[in-house]
Order: C-alpha cells, then structure tokens, then sequence
C-alpha cells in the first residue's frame, strides 16, 4: 500500500516538474543593435523570450524570430508582449516578416498574412486607431469576433476604428451577387464579402450599390435597411463569375468592380490617426475602414536590428 502511495506522490511530482519546464521552455529570441528591454530588464545584442514576455524598444528597432518560424521587428520606441501563437502590439508599431499565419494582434484587430513572404506594417495611432499596410503580399484583417473586416493586399494600406460598435449600422458598397442561392456583396474598399438578407435582394444582384443595414452578431448577417445604386459596368460579370466560380476568382479576374461614389462619410478611421484617407468609410463588424493615401511606407524606424544568434542575455 505505502510502495502504491510512494509511486503514486512520484508520478504526480514528476507530472508537475514537466508541466513547470514546458511552461518555461524558451519560444525563440530577440535581438538589437543596441539596448532593449525585457519584461523590465535592460538586454543588449539578444535575449531569449518565453511565452508572454514584454519587448520595449529604445532607440533602436528589435528583431523577433521564433522557434515556428515567425518573424516580427518592432520599430523604435515600441512594445508588444509575444506568445508563440501570437504578438500583441501595445505601443508604437510592428512588421510582419513571415509566411506562417502568425498574427499581430492590437485593439481587438488581429492582422495575419495570407500569402507566403508577405511584409506587412501595424501601426498604433491616435485615438485608438489601428493603420496597417502590405509592402508585399497580403494580410487578412478580422475583428475580436473573428469576421473578416478587411483583406489588405499589397501596396495598400488601410485605417481602422474598432471603437465604433456593434451598435453601428453596417455600411458597405460593391457588386451585389448570388452564390448557392444567397446573396452576397463584395465590399470594395476592404475586398470582403459578406452575407445579405431581406426583402428584393435578387434585383440588386449584378449592380455596384451602396448600402446600409444592421448586422446579426450570431450569423453576421447584414439586414439590408437603405441602398442606393451606383454607376459601374463591370458588377455584372463580377457577380456572373462570382456565382459560378466564386469570388475569390472573380475579383482575381475582373479586378474589384463596384464601390461607393465620392462624398461618402470619411475621416471615422483615419483622419484622426494623422493620415489623409479616401472618402469612401466601410463600416461592418463593428470596425471602421477606411484606405489610407501614404499610410504606414515610412512609419517607424524598423532599419538597424540584427539577426539574432542563440546568445543568452
């Protein structure tokens, strides 16, 4: 009984002393050229980085590589806490390197690539303000529910406002068109489609409308409330291919048909932020968006970090 209970005691402990090494176990490392903080401490050169810790930049950019692959510098006076599934940017702004889908995460907005070598820019502003921009490849920008609010592809760059509710009527404008005998728009300006419902929704289908509506948060569908047609003649084939080869296919082919005509309401993501944005604003998930003109090509300092070698700070 006792020789029972002993191996019993050993087991557990030797379950608990694992459990404690895993939680420990190092996630990839950090490095500058120059100092650095980590979870308060001064580093210099590199640091090692476990699960949750704290970067804080000086003066100098930091780069970070992790065991799975993901890469990510923080520009200069920067913080973010890293987790190996995840960075959450708190300060200053962040540069996505790496094809895995590793996001950066920042006021509710998660930004992941979805496109291999894909270089992509986080960018905290003003008033809680999210910009982000693609210098290569293309990144999926979703809100905390998960919904795909805006899809940036490169060379673009885009303002959000994740401030303004579920309470905000949704407000979108692109191609209306029919798949699996459901209606759809494809949003314009943040390249996402999303699901429609009430009453005359088939006439619209093959026609660029801007509309308006209330958004059910348990099927994300948009109740269409107000639309108005606008002028475009290419939202008839958009909406043809996009019902037979869905839409995907259909903006890689016919380019994105359709959006909102000029006079729009504009500034709700970006003004504030200090950038010059269109005037076309889409509203849904609770998110502002917005394209940004100049947007983040060259914010924050990201030059100067180097490549981190397995050196223990």
């Amino acid at each position: 009984m006792q020789r029972s209970l002993r191996a019993f005691v050993l087991l557990i402990l030797a379950g608990t002393i694992t459990s404690l090494m895993a939680s420990t176990s190092a996630i990839g490392l950090a490095a500058a050229n120059g100092s650095f903080q980590v979870n308060a401490q001064e580093a210099r050169g590199t640091a090692t980085l476990f699960d949750g810790s704290v970067i804080e930049t000086g003066k100098a950019a930091s780069q970070i590589r992790l065991n799975n692959g993901a890469q990510v510098r923080l520009a200069a006076d920067s913080r973010a806490k890293v987790y190996e599934s995840r960075i959450v940017l708190e300060k200053g702004s962040g540069q996505l390197e790496s094809s895995s889908a590793y996001p950066i995460e920042s006021r509710t907005l998660r930004v992941f690539s979805t496109e291999p070598n894909t270089v992509a820019r986080v960018l905290l502003g003003d008033q809680g303000k999210v910009l982000v921009a693609t210098l290569h490849g293309s990144v999926r920008v979703t809100n905390g529910a998960g919904l795909a609010v805006a899809n940036v592809t490169s060379g673009l760059s885009m303002a959000f406002d994740p401030q303004v509710g579920a309470a905000t009527p949704a407000k979108l404008a692109g191609c209306v068109y029919e798949r699996d005998a459901k209606d759809f728009i494809f949003d314009a300006a943040t390249k996402t489609a999303h699901g429609l419902s009430g009453s005359g929704l088939s006439k619209q289908v093959g026609k660029n409308v801007e509309l308006t509506g209330v958004e059910d948060p348990a099927t994300h569908l948009i109740s269409v409330n107000t639309w108005k047609e606008l002028a475009n003649r290419q939202c008839g084939k958009f909406a043809a291919m996009a019902k037979e080869a869905g839409v995907e296919a259909a903006a890689k082919t016919i380019g994105v048909a359709g959006g909102a005509a000029a006079g729009a309401a504009a500034g709700a993501a970006g003004a504030a932020a200090g950038v010059s944005v269109a005037t076309t604003v889409a509203v849904v998930g609770g998110v502002a968006a917005a394209t940004t003109v100049g947007g983040l090509a060259a914010a924050g300092s990201f030059g100067g970090s180097s490549s981190p070698t397995p050196t223990s700070r």
